[in-house]
């Protein structure tokens, strides 16, 4: 390994992080829908060339759907390119990305024109006669031969214009060095790996420390991407093909994941005669036209300075995020705060400043996505939750949904927020109205992106792990209520996005709003061709699943519910753990996740009777019986649906599906709501004094004798209203420990089709390098 150059700076903002916990659900031993259907599309075997066109399904790949999936680095550079497929843009002829990338030079180093110039006409490695860098090899015999001179030219670079930036009393907090970093990487961490570690290596790297960027004020000595400002990859020949694209792919998205606050990467291609600078966002990948590095010599000079920036914005930091005396902050400036007492938002000037956990609840494995990150935050004591995402062209902001919730039981609620943030468009230097075209014909242009902020009362875990089953079925009965207000679909319930309460307005709420619609904007036909199939795969509907019938209402959601419930009552033990081995009707349904019609197929033939057999395992003891007696009567509510399903369906003699109405809704979430809290009537809420109920206690359908009054919600004080001691205190019910609200949501529909799902989270590893995250359970 060459020597290395390393130059030293102030202030600025930056970080490194971890990641989340065990995966969704595993697949199990496949059993034959009761009703065939057609098989699903299989993923194409990898090819050297550029993939074909995307599949026209709405649900896509990405390298975040499987946890402990990926036994090589060729298999996750196969995934992300599955994910990438049709979102990579080449700059245009007007090369507006190196104008950009000059602008941002200037405006950073304004006196630095004519220094470059005449460095290069003094510095002994370029010849300015034949312009060209005199230790870089014309045709290297193997690329290994360009590491050291590129390395020592951006080393000379470094130490020539980066002036040593410290406070004033001489403390050096940042640093930048280039390294020939070529097999000295930690390992990938273990939320890839399917069983050994793995490896990924850029060529050369320029990493850095900062206030955004990590904690540590030194550069590790092993290479850790947590501290990467900018890596390169070095080839012997000039090629950009799938092969390539997907190489510098996998170093991004190390990035990303190791930098949670990270926007968005620069990753230079160079050869021995020129160089292509990509940038990965969140839209995908858009990449420069190839320039002459050494007739072009002052912008690589200005290139090099860019990339190795003191300022952590133009590496692409979100610097509202920093380190401040070894604690991870957030600063705010939200133009409405939500006031409790009047129950209205008012108008906010002043600065907010979060304190947040070290490291994110959740932060999403992929590159070309929502790239949703949420954070554990407090502010004036009270506990929180920060989530930022990119949220895409022609979707409404979750903030929209949330504010027109506020005060509704059953629904997280908002404290204040920030909308478009930043405009991916903007960052690429294209205008508003401006097209975003692939690179390869027979795809639809690429969607642009603007980062969202929310912020939210901290609530407590999945549905899982609620103590008792009255608990479970009162936090189901809020949520329905909260499905039924405001005409608002949510459109992506899931076991990740229905958490516990501790706070007394509310037993149980919805997260992850920025899915939904109004349900008058679907009647009127305000949604895209992709929306049909939003939604979290595992618990989306049947009519979902099959794609072409209307838009969504309140039985999809209705239904998502009720798979909830039932992955809740039967794959879970009475501890709240994951049952393993064969689940029957959940395992059929996680093995056609990639498929949607085998799924809707399952699912139609479990929601009939006779087919599977009902039996509860979260909860032991008489309950059972009134559980499974509910199970069996939802499963008769929703027959009828999807026997219009069916016949709509006919090829041979279709009925019309019935039209959406507003009065049938209201009944069929009554009816849905009567028949949870008919079960609750049943189940009478544990006291730690009370004996437990017998077995004779109960009727032979599990009916309990006398019944019980019928719980009503109460009329408490909102979340945000409530001291920290009372938040960390259980309330009426125990709601388990606070999780991380977005779990492996497997995908997320049409979203996913321009980019993204969630997970839940885990005890963060020391280890930052070696750990990534995967997340799971709630907030």
């Amino acid at each position: 390994m060459s020597s290395t150059t390393s130059v030293e700076g102030p202030d600025l903002l930056l970080d490194s992080l971890p990641s989340l916990g065990p995966a969704l659900l595993t697949n199990r031993t496949s059993v034959e829908p009761s009703i065939p259907q057609p098989s699903g599309v299989q993923t194409p075997p990898r090819k050297a060339s550029s993939p074909s066109v995307a599949s026209a399904t709405p649900h896509r790949e990405s390298s975040h759907d499987s946890e402990n999936a990926y036994h090589l680095i060729e298999d996750i550079q196969r995934a992300i390119g599955i994910e990438l497929t049709g979102v990579w843009v080449e700059e245009p002829n007007s090369l507006p990305f190196q104008a950009q990338l000059k602008a941002a030079v200037k405006e950073e180093y304004p006196d630095l024109d004519g220094k470059i110039g005449a460095w290069l006409q003094t510095y002994q490695g370029y010849d300015s006669a034949t312009q060209r860098w005199n230790a870089i090899p014309a045709d290297p015999p193997q690329e290994s031969a360009l590491y050291d001179p590129i390395v020592t030219i951006m080393s000379d670079i470094l130490k020539h214009f980066q002036q040593t930036r410290k406070k004033k009393d001489g403390h050096v907090t940042k640093r930048r060095e280039v390294r020939n970093a070529h097999r000295s990487y930690k390992l990938h961490n273990s939320a890839d790996a399917a069983k050994g570690p793995l490896k990924s290596e850029p060529d050369i790297s320029i990493f850095g420390t900062g206030p955004s960027a990590c904690k540590d004020k030194h550069i590790h000595t092993k290479a850790s991407y947590s501290q990467v400002a900018s890596p390169w990859e070095v080839k012997a020949k000039w090629q950009f093909l799938q092969e390539q694209k997907e190489q510098v792919a996998v170093y991004a998205r190390k990035v990303f994941i190791q930098q949670p606050n990270r926007r968005f990467v620069y990753v230079p291609l160079m050869t021995g005669e020129e160089l292509r600078v990509i940038r990965f966002d969140r839209a995908g990948g858009y990449y420069f036209q190839w320039i002459d590095y050494h007739t072009e010599a002052d912008l690589f000079v200005r290139l090099v300075l860019l990339l190795s920036s003191f300022n952590e914005a133009l590496l692409g930091f979100d610097t509202s995020i920093f380190w401040r005396n070894g604690r991870r902050h957030l600063k705010i400036t939200p133009p409405e705060i939500y006031d409790k007492e009047s129950k209205s938002w008012r108008s906010n000037t002043a600065e907010l400043l979060f304190e947040l956990e070290d490291e994110p609840l959740f932060s999403r494995r992929t590159i070309r996505s929502r790239g949703t990150v949420c954070w554990s935050a407090k502010y004036n004591g009270q506990p929180y939750i920060v989530k930022d995402y990119w949220c895409a062209e022609g979707r409404d902001a979750e903030s929209d949904f949330l504010k027109q919730l506020a005060g509704v039981s059953g629904v997280a609620q908002i404290f204040t927020f920030e909308k478009d943030r930043e405009l991916i468009k903007t960052q690429r230097g294209f205008e508003d109205k401006e097209v975003m075209k692939p690179d390869e014909e027979g795809h639809k242009p690429v969607p642009g992106r603007s980062l969202m902020r929310v912020v939210l009362p901290r609530y407590g875990a999945t549905l899982e792990q609620a103590e008792s089953a009255n608990q479970l079925l009162c936090a189901i009965c809020d949520i329905r209520i909260a499905t039924a207000d405001k005409g608002i679909l949510h459109r992506d319930i899931s076991l990740n996005n229905l958490l516990l309460s501790p706070y007394e307005d509310s037993r149980g709420v919805i997260i992850d709003w920025d899915l939904a619609k109004k349900m008058d904007d679907l009647i009127d036909g305000k949604s895209t061709k992709d929306d049909s199939r939003t939604g979290t795969r595992l618990y989306q509907s049947i009519k979902v699943l099959k794609g072409t019938l209307r838009h969504h209402d309140n039985m999809d959601d209705l239904e998502s519910i009720f798979y909830v419930l039932y992955i809740v009552l039967c794959g879970y033990d009475t501890s709240g753990q994951r049952l393993g081995g064969n689940l029957g009707p959940i395992s059929d349904w996680e093995e056609t996740l990639s498929k949607p019609l085998p799924l809707s197929a399952a699912k139609t033939g479990f929601l009939f009777p006779g087919v599977n057999p009902l039996t509860v395992k979260r909860y032991a003891g008489p309950e059972t019986l009134v559980l499974e007696n509910l199970l069996k009567k939802l499963m008769q509510f929703f027959q009828s649906r999807v026997s219009s399903i069916i016949e709509a369906l006919d090829g041979d003699d279709p009925t019309p599906f019935p039209e959406y109405s507003p009065e049938q809704a209201q009944k069929e979430y009554k009816d849905f709501l009567d028949l949870i809290c008919g079960a609750i009537e049943k189940i009478p809420e544990p006291i730690a004094s009370t004996p437990t109920k017998r077995s004779r206690d109960y009727t032979e359908d599990g009916e309990l004798m006398p019944p019980r009054k019928r719980p009503t919600p109460s009329n408490s004080p909102r979340p945000d209203t409530l001291s920290t001691t009372k938040f960390s205190r259980p309330s009426r019910l125990n709601v388990g420990p606070p999780a991380n609200g977005y779990k492996d949501k497997d995908c997320s529909g049409s979203e996913d089709s321009e980019g993204e799902s969630p997970d839940s989270p885990s005890p963060a590893s020391s280890n930052q390098d070696a750990q990534e995250w995967t997340p799971r359970g709630g907030y």
